[in-house]
């Protein structure tokens, strides 16, 4: 999984399918999370369309709630929250929820610390 975010991080995009919450019920829709360097977008592909973007921020957070072992939540710079459930096998590593919430939260610390003036390099240097 670290060589994964590592690459992804080099490359500096990525993305990955998911489902976004519809917000009624446990109803989900099919979506796709795309992150780039400057941010991140959710492009549904069922009826609504909706379609988001952000430029990541530190107040940008990424969070995974109790009790669910594939869903996790973007919460913007705005406030708004978006619940995300990650879709893929259990044997796809580059897929998983853990996976997705440490590539984002990785570019969320890039991005205030490109904010700051930081020098850059990667976190899993050995």
């Amino acid at each position: 999984m670290q060589d994964y975010i590592g690459k992804t991080f080099y490359t500096g995009h990525t993305s990955y399918k998911v489902s976004l919450s519809t917000g009624y019920l446990d109803i989900w829709e099919p979506a796709t999370l795309a992150i780039k360097r400057e941010g991140y977008s959710i492009k549904c592909s069922g009826s609504s369309g909706v379609v988001v973007t952000e430029k990541f921020s530190p107040s940008t957070t990424v969070a995974i709630p109790y009790g669910h072992a594939t869903v996790f939540s973007i919460i913007g710079s705005n406030g708004t929250e978006y619940i995300l459930r990650a879709e893929n096998s259990p044997e796809d590593v580059s897929g998983s929820r853990d996976t997705i919430v440490l590539t984002l939260r990785l570019f969320v610390i890039r991005a205030g610390q490109k904010s700051k003036g930081k020098k850059r390099g990667l976190f899993f240097n050995k």
